[in-house]
């Protein structure tokens, strides 16, 4: 279950823009499923016509210096280490048309968006926030059994209109949907219902296993329930320039396999504000 929401945002990256842009922003994922340490992040964003740059400044995601190239609308991913003249290529289409290949059920799907008004000055501009809540039940087939979970997913978003109306993803690019009508679906309602750029952000995704767990020694059962919060905030953003170097891996860097990038490298895929 846990590859399949990986996967989520991996349909998720892409920013198409008109002008190019640039800001810095610091991301902090949390979660109780695991013993792991939240993953920090601070890092640049370079935007324009669709290709996006992320240098990362510092944190424990992957190696401060590096950065990624987002292209084609997103589904072409470029991991690039400076350091050690290296670059991994990752084709979106496969991870996301994976998911419509897989068994997944989505039932009971709701939602509810809330405008909550006028709200702080971030970056320089004044935002207006809103409140985005989902739930649903998902049932992935796994070795031939039902693996059930209801979702509840909780999105804060204070966005601008400074930049004009953007859209934030690339889910109306066809190439970049699952197939799977249901998961398409979660992938809209996540990505469009809240208009502007988002300047700050805070998700909270809580899970409940319909797979009972018995403690050990005991007859007694419980649901198993697992929160994972993501951070973001915008601390500078500005116009700029680009060109396109910005946007290509330097001559003579060795391209590496997939399975060779850094463990919670594609926690880097949500680095825009978009997810």
């Amino acid at each position: 279950m846990k590859r399949t929401f990986v996967a989520l945002a991996l349909a998720l990256f892409a920013l198409p823009l008109s002008a190019a842009i640039q800001y810095e922003f610091f991301q902090k994922t949390t979660s109780d499923g695991d013993n792991a340490p939240p993953a920090d992040l601070s890092a640049r964003a370079t935007v324009d016509n669709g290709r996006t740059r992320v240098d990362v400044i510092s944190g424990n995601v992957y190696p401060p210096g590096s950065y990624v190239i987002s292209s084609e609308g997103g589904r072409r991913m470029l991991f690039v280490d400076p350091t050690m003249k290296t670059f991994t290529e990752v084709n979106t289409t496969s991870f996301v048309s994976g998911i419509g290949a897989s068994n997944i059920q989505i039932e009971n799907l709701k939602s509810d968006l809330q405008t909550i008004g006028a709200s702080d000055i971030i970056a320089g501009h004044p935002t207006t926030q809103y409140r985005l809540t989902l739930s649903y039940d998902i049932t992935v087939i796994y070795r031939n059994m039902p693996l059930k979970q209801s979702v509840r997913t909780v999105i804060d978003k204070w966005t601008t209109v400074a930049f004009g109306e953007l859209v934030e993803d690339a889910v109306s690019n066809a190439s970049l949907r699952t197939g799977n009508l249901e998961v398409d679906k979660v992938i809209d309602l996540e990505a469009t219902r809240i208009k502007g750029f988002p300047l700050r952000q805070n998700v909270t995704v809580t899970t409940i296993s319909h797979r009972k767990r018995s403690v050990s020694g005991s007859d007694l059962k419980f649901p198993t329930t697992r929160i994972r919060q993501k951070e973001m905030w915008v601390t500078a953003i500005r116009s700029t320039a680009t060109n396109n170097e910005t946007f290509t891996v330097p001559a003579g860097f060795k391209k590496m396999d997939v399975q060779q990038l850094p463990k919670g490298a594609t926690e880097i895929v949500t680095l825009t504000p978009g997810k």
